[in-house]
């Protein structure tokens, strides 16, 4: 007795096997490591497959696509085609698998498993909780299939509902995943309330997962309640010996999960109830093959049992390290895919200069993607058979739109642009660049759209029109370029008829610099690039007060920043350094959010950023609210000699885009 409880105690210590499962499925998933250190999703071939359990598409370690996701976005274009491979897989999971791949295979599960460990009162399930589990059947008809399918065939455009509205594994994995990473500091500028929501849900969930076993899954999960359907007819699950079973009732009081009976469609087949029967009538088996036993076998095991367990597990667990070991060195080094990330570093590094003299100064630009550099020409074949170059439009303004048709907010903008070709056709160029991870044929897809003034086109395999504007899986993106050639605003997030028409009066001024100062004093008021800033007063810490209209005839910046930003305390020298070299020119102003959690003037006064006037915004937010500030810093704001804005974009500044900006507002 005495051995069998140390055997016991030193048992505790390590994981158990379906722990080690459940780590293994979610690095499995996740292969793609070098996202985390990169900000990139994987996006090769691979990416098609969908894996068994639930895990974030948009994560940056995702090597596949979340079966929910793929199904969602399968019902959308179910006006375009039939979803065949999605709905098909979906069913060769559950009938193979079942809710196995819940208790076995998700790491959603896992983490919800973890997060239940935290020591605190647990709320018991009942009657209650009983009821609440068919909530999930009801998310899956509403969330995961009626508003894909109702946004797919009456409006076109996919719309994953549970995606977009609840999902906590494209929260945590997918927003939160890609930016934490400081190569994504610019997409905290298009966050909006429906990421601030759904950040909240996820609270929740997690939340609810520390008091309630499997909160998510067993209340809220659509995958798990198709898998549901499934659980019966699996191959593989738990499996109960009727003959040796007495009916005790062991197993269904303490099984967790809110199952009426052994299997039943809330069985995740975890196992643990072979621990509780006293007949040993419970086992995982993969029809007459027993996967997993109780301690001391089955009761019905004969002499060699055990040992063709031991070997099949071995040999299991030996084809699962080499499997695991290939798709490490596989999506991390040897796809070529991954080859293709890294461009955004690779396009940081200093580009070459092209040196242009006019009349009035010698201005370096360089070529870039960013505001201020001359966008690097390029040549794509279009869907209709025609060819785009862009050197072959110099003389026109030009607008490059990244969009992919699995992307709602893409397809809701499109009309714009054609509206916008149409309109302005003698003096534009525009092209639509679809995402060489086609998960459609985009010619069909455009068939009856409408959309003929715009010339379509699929980026190249090695993601070329991508690489030269520096797009990325955050869609969509709009750059437009003035009669030069010169980039004048390259953003990611939807766009409006609105901006579109400033961007074309901003891009003909900027090629016009000798009608600057007339155009500037008929320019709308407001925060968008070609408008004109509102006037505002404000005063600063070191008591003296700054006032907008004053510095008429000077190029303008406005940084919003706070102490607990640590973007914006990195880049700030930068702003110093700068004011001092421009003093005789420019005008400069730091402000501080109004949400100080400290003293501001005593956080600077031993900075010696003293070439930099600081202000904290008042109570109301006032400056917040004229140049369109929020919560995700730090922002940089440029304004032209007559007050116009020419750069209003969030995330970190460099002295080289500073000196880009400094030469474009002069104009």
């Amino acid at each position: 007795m005495a051995e069998i409880n140390t055997t016991t105690k030193k048992k505790g210590f390590l994981p158990s096997k379906r722990r080690l499962i459940q780590l293994f499925a979610a690095l499995l998933y996740n292969a793609h490591l070098k996202g985390f250190i990169t900000g990139e999703i994987y996006t090769g071939k691979v990416k098609a497959v969908c894996v068994p359990g639930f895990n974030c598409y948009s994560c940056p370690g995702a090597a596949g696509a979340c079966p929910l996701g793929s199904l969602q976005n399968a019902l959308s274009a179910s006006g375009h085609r039939a979803g065949f491979y999605v709905f098909g897989i979906l069913m060769l999971y559950g009938l193979i698998l079942g809710r196995t791949i819940c208790g076995w295979l998700c790491p959603l599960g896992l983490i919800q498993e973890l997060l239940h460990k935290i020591p605190t009162f647990k709320i018991k399930k009942s009657r209650i909780t009983r009821a609440f589990s068919y909530l999930k059947y009801v998310i899956l008809g509403v969330l995961a299939v009626a508003i894909p399918l109702w946004y797919g065939l009456s409006h076109g455009m996919a719309v994953p509902g549970f995606c977009k509205y609840i999902c906590p594994a494209g929260t945590f994995e997918g927003a939160v995943g890609m930016l934490s990473n400081p190569n994504n500091n610019d997409l905290f500028g298009i966050l909006n309330i429906l990421f601030t929501r759904k950040f909240i849900i996820m609270l929740i969930i997690g939340l609810g997962c520390i008091f309630l076993y499997r909160f998510f899954c067993r209340f809220i999960c659509p995958l798990g309640a198709i898998y549901g359907f499934f659980n019966k007819l699996a191959i593989v699950g738990v499996k109960v010996d009727v003959n040796r079973c007495n009916h005790c009732g062991a197993c269904v009081r303490n099984c967790q999960m809110d199952v009426k009976h052994i299997g039943d469609h809330e069985c995740i087949n975890c196992g643990k109830c072979m621990d509780v029967c006293a007949q040993k009538a419970i086992s995982i088996k993969a029809g007459k093959i027993t996967l997993v036993a109780p301690d001391g076998g089955c009761a019905d095991d004969k002499p060699d049992s055990a040992k063709k367990r031991r070997i099949i597990g071995r040999t299991m667990w030996s084809a699962a390290g080499v499997l695991l070991a290939f798709s490490l060195v596989w999506f991390n080094f040897l796809d070529p895919a991954v080859q293709k990330e890294g461009i955004k570093a690779s396009a940081d590094s200093t580009p070459p200069a092209v040196t242009e003299t006019t009349e009035q100064t010698e201005v370096v630009i360089t070529e870039g993607y960013e505001v201020g550099q001359r966008l690097k020409d390029f040549e794509i074949a279009t869907i209709d058979g025609s060819t785009f170059k862009l050197s072959e439009n110099r003389g026109k303004v030009v607008v490059i739109n990244l969009w992919a048709t699995y992307c709602g907010p893409c397809v809701q903008e499109l009309p714009h642009f054609n509206e916008f070709a149409a309109k302005h056709a003698d003096d534009t160029a525009l092209l639509a660049v679809h995402s060489s991870f086609v998960d459609q044929e985009v010619g069909e897809y455009l068939a009856d759209k409408g959309w003929d003034n715009l010339p379509f086109a699929v980026d190249t395999e090695d993601d070329m029109v991508w690489g030269i504007v520096n797009g990325t899986s955050a869609l969509p993106q709009t750059i437009v370029l003035d009669a030069n050639g010169i980039v004048i605003y390259n953003q990611r997030g939807s766009i409006t008829p609105e901006l579109l028409e400033s961007l074309y009066e901003q891009a003909k001024s900027s090629s016009e610099t000798s009608a600057a100062a007339e155009t500037a004093a008929q320019v709308q008021e407001g925060y968008e690039v070609g408008q004109k800033l509102k006037d505002f007063e404000i005063t600063c810490v070191d008591g003296s007060t700054f006032k907008l209209s004053d510095t008429k005839g000077k190029i303008v910046l406005i940084n919003l920043w706070a102490t607990y930003c640590g973007p914006c305390v990195q880049e700030l020298p930068h702003f110093n350094e700068f004011a001092e070299k421009h003093a005789d020119d420019t005008a400069l102003l730091a402000v501080h959010s109004s949400f100080v959690d400290q003293e501001v003037g005593e956080y600077l006064s031993d900075k010696g950023w003293n070439n930099l006037p600081f202000a904290v915004d008042t109570e109301d937010d006032m400056i917040w609210g004229i140049v369109n500030g929020t919560s995700a810093l730090p922002q940089t704001i440029v304004l032209d000699r007559n007050g116009v804005v020419i750069y209003n974009q969030r995330g970190s500044v460099t002295p080289e885009l500073l000196e880009s900006l400094y030469e474009k507002a002069k104009g």
